[in-house]
């Protein structure tokens, strides 16, 4: 990501997740989280049931335990949260589905 696609906020390194912040961001942080979560249900015990919490809270806890991990990936990501994003992703989707159909 580096800052491209939206604000990084993850410094990993060696294939590592080293520091994980959405709000105390540094130049160091050049990835960014996106894509599939795998959590087991005892990440949630720290927190009180029926509690809304931030995802980022249950990340931030599990990377000072040691337990979070990644996977670097190397395509960009396409954000959905904003009509800009959405529309790029229906442009990107739309030229996709156009060109399988030319290989059928």
């Amino acid at each position: 990501n580096d800052g491209r696609w939206d604000r990084s906020n993850i410094l990993y390194r060696d294939g590592r997740i080293l520091r994980y912040d959405k709000e105390d961001r540094d130049a160091d942080m050049k990835h960014i989280d996106y894509g599939l979560g795998g959590l087991q249900a005892k990440a949630f015990d720290p927190y009180p049931p029926e509690t809304p919490i931030d995802l980022a809270a249950v990340y931030q806890n599990l990377l000072s335990l040691n337990e979070l991990a990644g996977v670097e990936m190397t395509r960009r990501f396409y954000e959905i949260g904003s009509p800009a994003g959405l529309e790029e992703t229906r442009r990107l989707l739309s030229s996709s589905r156009t060109r399988r159909s030319h290989l059928d």
